[in-house]
């Protein structure tokens, strides 16, 4: 078995802590291999999330030019449009690490990782706050605690995009944990 497990290393393949070459299996990974399964988690995953927004935003912004609005409308419309910003931080990591690689991930800006969790945090706190209206009773169609609630459900269709941000955010911490060199001072 040892001997199939270092002709599985040899090949570029899984080596495991027993074979005494690795305890991650994203260290053994060879870029390539990573930056395309990023790239295959963003189409299949972050991309069908990102039409559904930007189809609201598109519809948001016609709204929001082509009527007069309340201006509590206005706040809804508005609100509607907020999830586009975490989107495109996490596609400017995702593009900038299936294009450049792991080194583009340590020399991406905090402001840029800070506003793609953000996006990522919203979508829990969304799953969370739906779970607890549901609990509460805050089904009445004529009250505002109605859109509310119907808000966060749509929040939490984003969840597939914190798939490809979490192997973003393992990608940039085992390498850097694996290089101590390639860390920023």
């Amino acid at each position: 078995m040892p001997y199939a497990l270092d002709l599985l290393c040899a090949h570029g393949a899984f080596c495991t802590h027993a074979a005494g070459r690795s305890t991650s299996p994203l260290e053994d990974m060879d870029s390539r291999a990573s930056r395309t399964a990023v790239a295959l988690e963003a189409l299949l995953l972050a991309l069908p999330v990102t039409a559904l927004a930007s189809f609201g935003f598109i519809a948001g912004i016609s709204y929001l030019t082509q009527r007069h609005l309340e201006v509590y409308e206005k706040a809804q419309v508005i609100v509607y449009l907020l999830p586009m910003i975490p989107l495109l931080a996490g596609w400017a990591l995702i593009g900038r690490f299936v294009i450049s690689g792991p080194g583009s991930l340590r020399s991406s800006s905090n402001l840029l990782w800070s506003i793609a969790f953000l996006g990522a945090v919203i979508i829990l706190a969304a799953m969370l706050a739906g779970y607890w209206t549901r609990q509460r009773g805050f089904g009445d169609p004529a009250s505002l605690r109605s859109w509310v609630r119907s808000y966060l459900r749509e929040l939490t269709l984003g969840l597939p995009a914190v798939v490809p941000l979490a192997h973003l955010t393992f990608e940039r911490w085992v390498r850097m944990s694996s290089n101590p060199r390639l860390e920023r001072p």
